[in-house]
């Protein structure tokens, strides 16, 4: 797995996420706030497949005990976000978010700045201890 890669994903949503936060930051409920949130959806989904089901799994099978202990309480602390992500989406439809726009800002709110925890804890601790790793173990394929 490129870890490049994911950084670049990272950056992408961070600016996807910031749309979204500025949007919400407003008092006038812009119409484009639907099209942002299903950008940012899509944008996260994939990126969260990447690491979900190829990167934690293949850093948890890592020879270096401290690369598995940090990936576990990684995991364990910030695991929930496509969950919590999907939910959200998936409550907050165009007629409710008109109806409850306050609401909206709060919950938006607070599933960005999970998304921000997981982001910078990745990027402060998971990324480095993954490109530390020795080329052959740095690689993660797919069938792990």
């Amino acid at each position: 797995m490129d870890i490049g890669e994911l950084r670049r994903q990272h950056a992408e949503i961070g600016r996807t996420a910031e749309r979204l936060a500025d949007l919400t930051a407003r008092q006038d409920r812009p119409e484009s706030v639907g099209a942002v949130r299903w950008q940012l959806a899509r944008l996260l989904m994939t990126h969260l497949a990447l690491e979900d089901r190829i990167l934690y799994p293949g850093l948890l099978q890592a020879i270096d005990a401290d690369v598995r202990a940090a990936t576990t309480t990684l995991q364990l602390e910030t695991g929930m976000l496509a969950e919590r992500f999907s939910l959200y989406m998936t409550s907050w439809s165009d007629d409710r978010i008109a109806r409850e726009w306050a609401s909206f800002c709060g919950d938006t709110d607070r599933v960005l700045s999970a998304l921000r925890n997981r982001i910078d804890r990745e990027e402060d601790t998971l990324y480095p201890l993954a490109e530390q790793l020795k080329p052959d173990a740095r690689r993660i394929s797919r069938s792990a």
